[in-house]
């Protein structure tokens, strides 16, 4: 089974148009909470691109079509960054801390409200303070709708919803240019003759309709059940309990927390950086676009076609990248995504038409869309929900800035060097001056920050590699090391030998086994293996392993890798699949899930697999009065030697796979030459 840790990616995890593509957004779409959260999306982004366009030409009406009017937009756009600089990563703080349901609620609410009001501004400062009220609760809205999304999906459709919320989002775009000028012609040619004040301010028709959209929205997420509080609160309807409330720590450390998580984290930092270099480029292309337009003298409409056929891309990237993604991880596409969109903007910049720019804009589109969804998508497996909402909100923090920073940026550039630049006869005119050369200079943006969040992530891929680990484990300073295999392969041996060579080389070393390691999974072990227990379903059986585990990788596992311990485990995950998901037949896919989840992705760098032969391990193993499983039959661990092979094969970077028949000094040397080798490529020699 290949979980897209390995060489590909898993193919439940490479969303496509294909048959599995469409079960999966059938699935999706059939998932109540899901489809309200994707319809509150799909409206209020609809509403939002509108609302970006007529407040863009309310500054301009406001301002009388004056020279000041371009001064007036930099201006409204320095109104939309500040709330994102000064309280995004706060917000994520309190997000964390809110019910981010009621969180969604309130600020769609706010911002409706702040919308209707906004159509009567008169003047630029009314204009501002609204935008300023606006943003402030889209930077409390956004970390809270990223971070209840996992939520209410399965991590296998992770991927899949969020190529469904990114379209709305983003594939809105194009849709936004058509009825924000749709609503302007109906407000001047049928409405003005009614209400006077149509007459006067037809923008004010699209202003309100997006005002409309936040009210929808609302009302969609009012539907939605089962988005938690966060991650720390319990699961009583009157709120945390006192001794949670006792323990938590301050907003301020929970703000270092979310930072601090970035910062160690190499490949979720790449991400950041390489997004914010493609925003940068993005809002070059949104600032100067109709001054582009103008100098390839392609007529009025000329912008809301540049609009669409970039739209169109990013919406064709976003939904179409099942091809790439059967073949090669995330991380893979993301870096070179953006850099095909840095490259397509210098080429559509140089193009002396339209229609010729239009190709290379296509593309950018494609590009943005592939690396944004896979960057997204990684961000959200690789964060828990406990910091899930401080991250979303520093990850916005910095593509809001880069995109806004960009629509500020861009247009004063185009002023400091001209519009027009020096001339080139022919058939067609041709300039350049600062439009192009800023167009230019923001692809090189997106190629350098390509450049840049590639080669982080290639040198974390290439550590995890030579290390033996997968790239979506969480990193730790510490080792953790599983023994696998049927009954009587000789586990407890093996780890002992291999504590006393670790030990002897300086290494700190904890021993622990499954179920047990903890009070908790004591008693859950002898629950399971008690002949008295012979009643248990196969999934009261999984769900009572997952239930231990967690325990024992939160309790036990986690902390001594947090100190840098080398972990040695009898069973962990692998044998959940194998026992209850293969041989059990419930499913690997599903057992694999659920143990994900109760252990928060946290994985193994190396599984030892003693692969002997069930008839013989169950006759080494006939010592002593075999237990509920032990007596399950040859034919039961049959199924589980197949299944543990059958892994091992599909992940051979994982697996160290040694013939437990053989004398178990040798084992035990060809283990610790292999252990000590992975050790000494992910650590410090002990000193």
């Amino acid at each position: 089974m290949d979980d897209g840790r390995s060489g590909g990616a898993d193919q439940d995890l490479a969303p496509g148009l294909g048959a599995e593509g469409r079960e999966a957004y059938s699935d999706l779409l059939k998932n109540g909470d899901f489809r309200n959260l994707f319809f509150a999306m799909l409206t209020s982004s609809l509403g939002d691109w509108i609302g970006v366009l007529a407040i863009l030409t309310l500054t301009d009406d406001i301002l009388g079509g004056t020279r000041a009017a371009a001064f007036g937009v930099s201006v409204v756009m320095i109104a939309r960054i500040v709330p994102t600089l000064v309280l995004g990563p706060v917000a994520g703080v309190y997000v964390d801390r809110w019910d981010r349901k009621r969180t969604m609620i309130a600020t769609d609410i706010g911002r409706g409200a702040v919308m209707v009001l906004l159509a009567f501004a008169g003047d630029i400062w009314a204009l501002i303070l609204a935008t300023l009220v606006i943003e402030v609760m889209s930077t409390l809205f956004i970390p809270a709708k990223d971070s209840a999304l996992p939520n209410l999906v399965a991590e296998r459709r992770l991927v899949h919803a969020n190529q469904l919320s990114l379209g709305a989002t983003y594939g809105t775009f194009p849709l936004g240019g058509v009825v924000n000028a749709v609503l302007i012609g109906v407000a001047t040619t049928y409405l003005a003759t009614t209400w006077a004040f149509l007459q006067d301010r037809p923008v004010a028709l699209p202003i309100w309709f997006n005002a409309a959209t936040f009210f929808v929205s609302a009302v969609f997420i009012a539907r939605i059940r089962s988005i938690p509080v966060n991650g720390r609160r319990d699961d009583r309807r009157n709120g945390p309990s006192e001794a949670a409330s006792a323990d938590r720590p301050s907003a301020w450390q929970e703000l270092k927390e979310g930072f601090r998580f970035i910062a160690d984290q190499p490949l979720v930092r790449a991400l950041v950086v390489g997004v914010m270099a493609a925003f940068l480029a993005a809002g070059g292309v949104i600032a100067t676009g109709e001054f582009f337009v103008g100098v390839v003298n392609a007529g009025d409409s000329g912008f809301g076609v540049l609009v669409a056929v970039l739209g169109s891309g990013l919406f064709l990237g976003l939904v179409g990248v099942a091809p790439l993604a059967r073949r090669i991880d995330k991380e893979r596409l993301f870096a070179p995504g953006i850099g095909v969109a840095g490259v397509a903007l210098v080429v559509a910049a140089l193009m002396p038409r339209l229609d010729l720019a239009s190709i290379p804009a296509f593309v950018m589109g494609v590009g943005a869309g592939v690396s944004f969804i896979s960057g997204y998508t990684l961000l959200q497996e690789k964060t828990d929900d406990d910091i899930r909402g401080r991250t979303f909100a520093a990850f916005n923090t910095g593509v809001r800035m880069a995109l806004f920073v960009s629509l500020i940026l861009a247009p004063a550039l185009v002023g400091v060097i001209g519009r027009e630049g020096a001339g080139v006869a022919g058939p067609t005119p041709y300039t350049v001056g600062g439009v192009r050369i800023t167009l230019i200079l923001a692809g090189l943006v997106a190629l350098a920050g390509a450049v840049w969040s590639g080669r982080s992530i290639y040198e974390v891929l290439t550590r995890d590699q030579a290390a033996g680990r997968p790239s979506t484990r969480e990193l730790l300073p510490g080792t953790f090391v599983v023994f696998e295999g049927g009954d009587g392969a000789g586990k407890s041996t093996q780890i002992g030998l291999l504590r006393g060579a670790l030990e002897e080389a300086g290494y700190d070393v904890v021993t622990t086994r499954e179920p047990g390691g903890t009070e908790v999974g004591e008693r859950v072990r002898d629950l399971l293996l008690d002949h008295g227990s012979a009643g248990l379903t196969d999934r009261t059986e999984a769900l009572l392993y997952a239930a231990a585990r967690a325990q024992h990788a939160e309790e036990v596992i986690r902390p001594a890798l947090e100190k840098g311990a080398v972990v040695l485990s009898d069973r962990y995950v692998d044998s959940s699949v194998v026992y209850q998901g293969g041989a059990r037949q419930l499913g690997e896919e599903k057992i694999e899930e659920l143990n994900r989840w109760g252990t928060k992705r946290l994985e193994p760098d190396l599984v030892v697999l003693l692969d002997i032969d069930p008839e013989e391990g169950l006759a080494r193993a006939g010592g002593e009065a075999p237990d509920r499983l032990e007596s399950a039959g040859l034919a039961f661990h049959r199924a589980v030697n197949d299944a543990f092979r059958r892994r091992a094969r599909s992940e051979p970077d994982r697996y160290l796979v040694v013939d437990a028949s053989r004398p178990a000094e040798d084992l035990h040397a060809e283990i610790r030459e292999v252990v000590l080798e992975r050790l000494e490529v992910t650590e410090e020699p002990p000193t």
